[in-house]
């Protein structure tokens, strides 16, 4: 039988000692999409934790997400300093929750609230962000939700948290904010649900720009305007930072994924190698050393995401095409036929495009803001339906209660009657 989920259970007795088993509230650290986060001190040795709660929409999502934290145990093999630990999982009052490691209050997001970032150490932390989320790569998995709120900091060390999770909770909401990310940090690509470790990539070239610039590349009134700046407007990179910054965050951000850096590790040693000083953008004389020190790796073969294991098997393993990816395809089409007819290139020495390519553009453009519309109606329909087939359901049940309590309610009076006559007849 499935348990029944109970916020209002949760919100009366999460104070209480082992609500958690072996775990004592302290106080909330916040609230999200996914969920709500409680600090949280083990009772047996005293030791911080965060615990989330995560919040679900109906008892049919709960189902998909209990199946799915299964997968929380590849997640808690990993143990990095750059990551935030996962410790343990289980369910209270219907509620899964997670148990994580305890990485402070402050986040990246609390920070740049403050002000601008000294180059220098934007670039310190970033290259530990960077680390935390290869440590994940290397495992074959992708954290998908890359952005300031999710970086914690706590004694001059950045961890990354939140992994796992977006994909976890994708069945639950699947609108493009929340199942796939943010879109002020979202790889054009996963518009389209498609994705895999360069996804990421081009979220930390988002998060180099922010912590640079401290404002995100894109904006709009909207998350689809959002969306749409990613997938077509050219990146404006600062005069100031163009020098020094300017071809790596071009190379970050690339619409296409084959045209970004192969890994994270050719991402940092871009970063790296390069002479020119680290404050170059704040003008500063003096050329520290490199702080990354990283050696660019061997080029590797692309990360294939699974959606049913998050991960990326040997032999991957396709499901039914949506209509999303139907769309995907015809995009790749397109193309594949932008480049069959080439003329000269262009004097800027960008690549060579086919006669055809204004036009293939155009009809590109379109099936993605077709694909969008579709999605939504399609989700709205569903909920349609199932208020169509759930609706009868509920005021038949809803007529029989009433109908039950009325018949309880005739009874009770004709047992009193009853017993009425046969008091005056003994008495």
């Amino acid at each position: 039988m499935v348990e029944t989920i109970d916020w209002e259970s949760f919100y009366r007795n999460y104070r209480k000692p082992d609500y958690v088993p072996g775990y004592e509230i302290v106080n909330k650290l916040g609230s999200g999409a996914f969920g709500v986060v409680f600090k949280a001190r083990k009772r047996s040795i005293g030791k911080l934790f965060a615990i989330k709660f995560l919040k679900l929409d109906d008892l049919a999502t709960r189902e998909v997400v209990l199946k799915e934290l299964e997968g929380v145990r590849y997640f808690a093999q990993i143990d990095h300093p750059n990551l935030v630990t996962v410790e343990d999982r289980g369910v209270v009052d219907g509620i899964p929750y997670i148990v994580m490691g305890y990485a402070g209050e402050e986040t990246l997001k609390t920070l740049l609230a403050r002000g601008p970032l000294d180059p220098e150490e934007a670039l310190r932390l970033f290259a530990q962000i960077c680390r935390g989320i290869h440590a994940l790569h290397e495992r074959s998995l992708i954290h998908f939700d890359i952005k300031p709120a999710n970086v914690f900091l706590r004694g001059g060390l950045a961890r990354v948290g939140d992994y796992g999770l977006s994909r976890l909770l994708t069945e639950s909401r699947n609108t493009l904010s929340f199942g796939r990310g943010t879109p002020y940090y979202m790889a054009p690509e996963l518009a389209r649900l498609k994705g895999d470790h360069r996804s990421d990539i081009y979220s930390l070239g988002v998060l180099l720009f922010e912590c640079l610039t401290h404002r995100v590349p894109f904006t709009g009134t909207n998350e689809f305007e959002v969306l749409r700046k990613h997938e077509e407007e050219a990146l404006a990179v600062p005069p100031e930072l163009e020098s020094r910054f300017g071809p790596i965050l071009r190379r970050a951000l690339a619409k296409r994924p084959e045209d970004r850096y192969a890994s994270i590790l050719d991402f940092l040693a871009d970063l790296g190698e390069r002479k020119e000083p680290l404050a170059a953008a704040a003008q500063v004389s003096a050329a520290p050393a490199s702080p990354l020190g990283a050696e660019a790796p061997e080029r590797r073969a692309p990360l294939v995401f699974d959606r049913a294991s998050g991960s990326a098997p040997a032999a991957a393993r396709e499901a039914a095409p949506s209509t999303a990816e139907l769309f995907d395809v015809v995009g790749k089409t397109l193309e594949r036929l932008r480049l069959d007819r080439p003329m000269e290139a262009p004097e800027d020495g960008a690549p060579k495009r086919g006669a055809l390519a204004p036009l293939l553009d155009g009809l590109e453009t379109l099936s993605s803001w077709v694909a969008a519309p579709l999605r939504i109606t399609a989700e709205l329909l569903g909920r349609a339906l199932e208020l169509a087939v759930v609706l009868p359901f509920r005021i038949f049940e809803w007529t029989l209660r009433l109908s039950v309590f009325a018949l309880g309610v005739g009874l009770f009076f004709l047992f009193g009657l009853a017993l009425r006559e046969l008091l005056v007849h003994l008495l």
